[in-house]
């Protein structure tokens, strides 16, 4: 008698309903923010993820795994706007795959494997009472619980999507969130179908959740992948939960849903040979509680491919397509002028071009017995990449905009000359082009990290349709890697694109990182204020040696300064044949050393470029290994430096690097500078 009402008080117990606020502390608090997202914000879409640490629960005595059966969400204090009803609202849960300090910009990303959703359909906006704390003005029952357990490590990941269908007004209460300490991150969009979004940290709405501890028997599992080309083999874990003593004790693993038991260890392995969708069920018992299965049908999916592919550009309005799909194909279509004809079923076709205009390639792949795919983009059979999104904003002259270049033909590139949106028509203006090693995130407003490697100049065209072209006197030279890029403009303002991540655009030779602006003047190019996500809208223009054999020469990274300023590096470029000559200026004392080599990756076993600073050279950089030194006189402040280019075709695409290091008294303890690095490539 005695252990049957001691069995039903801890059942009682356990299927008591309780509640906790997340953020920890904001139960009876106001928060110290509030956001629009994700019912605020009437008739517009919105997809949000919020990322709460798991130490909002432990921090609350949860340590043992709940149910989670309910949401509130309360309205920031002293709002009394109207509420609505929302017609078509999503909300999922999961324990998160990252931690809330590193919230992915692609949602898919943030969910872990065990992702519930836990309601879809319409929600009830109440009206804010206007008090302080405000009231719980949406409460979303749980159509389907969501078991978590905060004393695992793993973080919370809730995420509201809906689409805007159902209020006629623009605006409601919005939410009460917290920014100080909130153990918290955000990210969101306001396309509610957008795979990815603007990540924010420190940021967490106020969330009731209500819930249930889970005594009983809850049998869960983890893969370390879902999919991919048979043969696959897959790591699996075991993360069910009992209540009983002993925890669980027995475990019956079906892999591939043909109700035959494959594996009875904890965590264990298993290959799938055939092309083919899999049913995957885990039955644990506890010795207390009666057996119980997780089934998750079609869990494990070979040999759904993603078809994708790159396009480069060989030639005259000739085109190599490279499929470039997440997994080996076993059978291609290529419609590659547009017609919805099947043009080749090669894996990676050459196509000539009759004209340089766009034209739509479509790819569609297969492997084995998976189900086709295809992808469409739009090419131009030119070497050109854009960003020619439609501009929502101008800047004005004397606007930077920045973005980051990663070359990846091993050859580098030229750029030729710019498409530019701008802010005004008919107008004439110049683009100072300045480059950085590495990424120019956090160095927008550093220039000593910047070299100015050219100008380009045009007549402004139209303000939002016709993009105006600017054309540089000598192509600048990048080497293969990655730099930053800054456009100054002085006559017009650009014109950008507002955007909820950063966007990367790419062809074979190179991708383009866009996504800051920053309002300048030509006075100070270095000054005003950063603007982040806001991407430029142009056109890069460029060519290839491996396509023309063109010789190149361009500065890539700064040197640092003498009494005189920083020496800059100029002359002509390296065609067979011919005498290069190097120019380089503001030479303080003397002479120096053109320091020579085919490589600017590596200085003995540093990585380059080398911080001189604990050599006794503070701001200086050494951009290029050392293969060969010449000694050379000043003249007038400058150094000059030739090179004989025999007339080898064999040459032809050769890389070499140039600096020079300077005698600078009374500069630092060494007395030495270095100048501008520049980049040659050997051709015609």
């Amino acid at each position: 008698m005695k252990t049957a009402l001691l069995a039903a008080a801890l059942a009682s117990f356990a299927a008591a309903q309780s509640a906790v606020v997340l953020p920890n502390g904001c139960a009876n608090t106001e928060g110290n923010s509030a956001t629009s997202f994700p019912f605020g914000y009437g008739n517009k879409q919105i997809r949000v993820q919020h990322i709460f640490d798991s130490t909002h629960f432990t921090g609350q005595g949860i340590y043992s795994p709940i149910l989670i059966n309910q949401l509130r969400f309360r309205a920031n204090g002293a709002n009394a706007s109207p509420g609505y009803v929302y017609d078509n609202v999503c909300v999922r849960m999961s324990a998160a795959a990252v931690d809330y300090l590193a919230p992915s910009t692609t949602f898919a990303n943030n969910h872990g494997t065990n992702l519930t959703t836990v309601h879809s359909g319409a929600v009830t906006v109440a009206n804010g009472t206007g008090t302080t704390p405000n009231n719980w003005y949406v409460t979303i029952p749980c159509t389907r619980f969501f078991w978590y357990d905060p004393n695992a490590g793993a973080d919370l990941c809730l995420e509201v999507a809906h689409d805007g269908s159902g209020p006629t007004a623009t605006s409601g209460p919005s939410h009460d969130g917290q920014t100080t300490n909130s153990y918290a991150s955000r990210v969101f969009s306001t396309d509610w179908t957008s795979p990815t979004g603007t990540a924010q940290l420190n940021y967490g709405i106020v969330v009731e959740f209500g819930y249930t501890s889970s005594a009983g028997l809850y049998p869960n599992f983890v893969s370390d992948r879902t999919g991919g080309p048979s043969p696959l083999t897959v790591n699996f874990t075991d993360t069910s939960y009992s209540s009983a003593p002993f925890g669980v004790i027995t475990r019956a693993w079906d892999f591939d849903g043909d109700n035959v038991i494959d594996s009875t260890a904890q965590n264990p392995t298993f290959t799938y040979q055939n092309c083919g969708d899999y049913d995957v069920a885990l039955t644990v018992t506890d010795g207390m509680h009666p057996p119980t299965t997780l089934r998750r049908t079609a869990y494990i999916q070979t040999d759904h491919i993603v078809a994708d592919f790159m396009p480069q550009v060989t030639g005259l309005l000739t085109v190599q397509f490279h499929d470039r799909s997440n997994m080996p194909a076993t059978s291609w279509q290529w419609d590659l002028d547009g017609d919805n004809v099947i043009d080749s079923t090669v894996q990676n076709p050459v196509w000539t071009y009759l004209s340089p205009d766009p034209v739509n390639v479509t790819l569609s792949a297969v492997r084995l017995c998976g189900p086709w795919s295809t992808v469409t983009k739009q090419i131009v059979p030119l070497q050109v990449i854009s960003h020619n999104v439609s501009p929502n904003s101008g800047l004005s002259s004397g606007a930077s905009v920045y973005f980051d270049i990663d070359v990846s033909n091993p050859y580098g590139i030229f750029f030729d000359e710019m498409d530019v949106f701008s802010s005004d028509l008919n107008t004439p203006f110049t683009v100072d082009v300045y480059v950085k090693q590495g990424s120019h995130r956090s160095f927008e407003g550093t220039a000593a990290e910047w070299v100015l490697a050219g100008t380009a100049s045009g007549t402004s065209a139209s303000a939002s349709t016709l993009p105006s072209r600017a054309a540089f006197p000598r192509a600048l030279y990048l080497p293969p890697g990655q730099f930053g890029i800054k456009l100054l403009y002085n006559g017009i303002g650009p014109r950008c694109r507002g955007i909820a991540a950063t966007a990367t655009v790419r062809t074979w030779d190179l991708g383009m990182t866009l996504g800051v602006s920053r309002s300048t003047t030509v006075a100070d190019p270095w000054g005003g204020t950063t603007t982040d996500r806001s991407a430029w809208s142009g056109t890069l223009h460029y060519s290839t040696n491996n396509v023309t054999g063109l010789a190149g020469l361009g500065s890539f990274g700064p040197g640092c300064p003498s009494s005189l300023g920083v020496s800059h590096v100029s002359g002509n470029p390296p065609r067979l044949g011919t005498t290069c000559n190097l120019t380089f200026d503001n030479v303080p004392w003397v002479a120096g050393l053109v320091l020579l080599s085919f490589d600017n990756r590596w200085w003995g076993s540093q990585r380059l470029p080398l911080d001189l600073t604990s050599y006794g050279m503070p701001g200086c950089f050494l951009r290029t290994d050392i293969l060969s030194v010449a000694f050379v006189l000043h003249a007038n402040n400058t150094i000059a430096w030739q090179l004989t280019v025999p007339s080898d075709p064999s040459l032809s695409g050769l890389f070499l690097f140039a600096q020079a290091l300077l005698l600078a008294p009374g500069v630092n303890s060494h007395e030495l500078v270095m100048s501008d690095a520049a980049a040659m490539i050997l051709g015609n």
